[in-house]
């Protein structure tokens, strides 16, 4: 069975011949820890990944080949959506937004979603390993980037003093994000992330009430647009949303990445409750453990996600968050190494 079959029949809630391995892994500071000196291009990114015996891999879209974001001084920078980052060599990090209100919304230049740059590493990475890894294709979910733009407090402020406002903002979001998302599916991909990470350490970022009413329903316009084309939808979402989990599944969701296990996201538990609706993908803890916990810690854990997750079909190990700079290159190698050995179906399920 090759990673595509593999990928998909575990999608299907089937067993295959092993559990399939995936993560993100996708922060230049990480990836440097593997290519040494080699430069980050597509194709050096595509054989890292590969190199760990990733079965599914995740394309993020392109910016648009003629757009370079607008320089504030020497180290902060305003992308197409109006979010101001603070760029530290080849990282950036969130600092605000600039959408306050009705007026920048309404001055706002939409961005194009059938750019056909957007999708030029999907393109290529479907041309080239379609047949050897399952490609996917990611677009951004409402609520992390409607917050990302306006600045978390007035996006807090609004909900109570300016909801038509953000009601505005989050429809626009949903139809651009809808349209990227279906274009990805037109150029081949068959399946689909939507990214946004909805809870913290503790629950869900805002209150349940204003999920239901606010961002759901734009998810699951979102989500009902891709299945129509064919595609199955995997949703990321970092933190405890045990409260919103219901919710979360209603929107039609095929997977639910990463099971946070140091938000308190218990894998027995969600597979229990969901395991027949929705596949799980993650819940090995990447914050501590990974990057400096035991080996023989890491080995047990791994072995405890493939017991829960495993039988039946519907499981995709990863981390519970990704492969982040604090993980060392050796770790993660140990990592999947381990996976793949206890994986096969026969000795863990």
């Amino acid at each position: 069975m090759n990673s595509v079959e593999r990928v998909d029949t575990a999608l299907h809630h089937r067993e295959p011949d092993r559990v399939p391995l995936f993560d993100f892994l996708y922060n230049p500071l990480s990836l440097k820890k593997f290519l040494g000196g080699a430069k980050i291009t597509p194709s050096t990114t595509m054989k890292v990944w590969l190199s760990l015996g990733f079965d599914l891999v995740c394309l993020g879209l392109d910016p648009p080949g003629r757009y370079r974001p607008r320089r504030i001084g020497q180290d902060l920078s305003v992308d197409e959506w109006g979010v101001v980052s603070r760029v530290e060599g080849d990282v950036s990090w969130y600092v605000d937004g600039t959408i306050r209100g009705r007026d920048q919304l309404e001055a706002l230049d939409i961005p194009d979603p059938f750019d056909e740059d957007r999708y030029r590493t999907l393109k290529w990475a479907l041309r080239n390993y379609s047949e050897d890894v399952a490609c996917s294709a990611a677009v951004a979910g409402v609520f992390t980037q409607a917050w990302s733009m306006t600045g978390f407090q007035t996006f807090v402020r609004a909900l109570y003093g300016d909801r038509a406002f953000l009601r505005k903002l989050l429809s626009l979001l949903a139809e651009v994000f809808t349209e990227m998302g279906k274009t990805a599916i037109d150029q081949g991909a068959r399946l689909i992330w939507i990214a946004d990470d909805l809870g913290g350490t503790r629950g869900p970022m805002i209150s349940p009430k204003h999920m239901r009413s606010l961002i759901f329903p734009q998810m699951r316009k979102m989500v009902r647009a891709f299945k129509r084309k064919d595609a199955m939808v995997l949703f990321h979402c970092d933190g405890n949303v045990v409260p919103v989990m219901d919710d979360i599944v209603a929107t039609g969701i095929d997977a639910f990445h990463p099971v946070e296990r140091k938000a308190g996201m218990d894998l027995a538990s969600v597979k229990e409750r969901y395991g027949q609706d929705l596949s799980l993908i993650g819940n090995l803890e990447a914050s501590h453990l990974i990057p400096w916990g035991r080996f023989d810690d890491i080995r047990r854990q791994i072995w405890e996600c493939l017991e829960i997750g495993a039988p039946g079909g519907g499981y995709i190990f990863a981390s519970d968050h990704s492969i982040h700079p604090a993980i060392s290159a050796e770790r993660a190698r140990f990592v999947y190494e381990t996976a793949r050995r206890y994986a096969r179906y026969g000795v863990v399920a």
